[in-house]
């Protein structure tokens, strides 16, 4: 109990609640992570697995921002059944139905050793402050907190998924996180178009979002790094794959093939990230 439990950077925890915030979804890993049994959390509200050092500011701005239709980040420390913990990075978005909410969905990823430390300080000062303050009075603190070091939410967020205290202007507004998590999501979804039947449409690497920014950048005295060239090339790899694992699981191929392609894909897109973080590394 009250032991902490580590994440594979490969795994991704997913939950869907309603508008109630009551689990309608969760994935394996988040049975598995949790400790919970998909017939015991179906239906309770996801706050079954808030940790008590979390602060309730946190989760106003959560929920203010989703409840305004907007997707966020955030860094969670969330508890087990058992007692243990386990922190994430999560993305939480709204889902729209003719243009109202119906429902959130959230992808969670694990974060590393320095981003814990850091926030165990200010969550600590905040769930301290919340036992004679409001809620809002706690939300205004954590404001002031970013105030005071000239950060919005979001800079704060990028500023610790980065890792590095990157200072080159171009590189330090590259969301790594978030580009790693949508070519993840990428991967995830023509998976489960091609299992469903549906119709599967895998963009060329220049025309996602990714490869757009890569595109944007090309141009910048960083990319003479030579792992630039490397993940332009592996991001293209990536691309060139998934379209392959679509024509041969339409086409009726084995499943070890088609997996020995997925796994490619996995490992290029450790690759991509790999390369990226060197390019940011060596622009500090």
């Amino acid at each position: 109990m009250n032991n902490e439990i580590l994440i594979n950077n490969q795994q991704m925890i997913v939950s869907q609640t309603d508008i109630k915030g009551k689990i309608t979804y969760v994935n394996d890993i988040f049975c598995s992570i949790a400790g919970y049994h998909r017939e015991e959390i179906i239906g309770k509200n996801h706050n079954i697995i808030r940790h008590p050092d979390m602060p309730k500011a946190v989760f106003k701005l959560l929920w203010d921002t989703l409840h305004a239709g907007k997707p966020i980040y955030a860094f969670v420390k969330n508890m087990a059944k058992n007692g243990d913990y386990y922190w994430v990075k999560a993305y939480v978005k709204p889902i729209l139905n003719n243009g109202f909410v119906e429902s959130y969905v959230s992808y969670r990823k694990p974060i590393d050793d320095f981003t814990k430390e850091l926030l165990n300080g200010i969550y600590a000062t905040l769930v301290e402050y919340e036992k004679n303050h409001t809620v809002e009075e706690s939300f205004s603190l954590f404001l002031k907190y970013l105030k005071d070091r000239n950060l919005s939410y979001e800079q704060f967020i990028n500023r610790l998924s980065t890792k590095k205290n990157v200072t080159n202007v171009d590189t330090s507004n590259i969301d790594l996180d978030k580009f790693h998590t949508d070519h993840i999501l990428f991967k995830i979804n023509i998976i489960d178009k091609v299992k469903r039947g549906a119709k599967v449409e895998v963009v060329d690497s220049c025309c996602c979002a990714f490869g757009k920014e890569l595109e944007r950048l090309k141009d910048k005295s960083f990319t003479s790094h030579p792992d630039w060239a490397k993940l332009v090339q592996y991001h293209k790899a990536v691309h060139a794959h998934m379209k392959d694992y679509v024509f041969k699981a339409q086409s009726g191929a084995r499943q070890d093939e088609l997996q020995s392609l997925l796994s490619t894909v996995e490992s290029d897109t450790i690759e991509i990230f790999k390369s990226l973080n060197n390019v940011v590394d060596q622009s500090k």
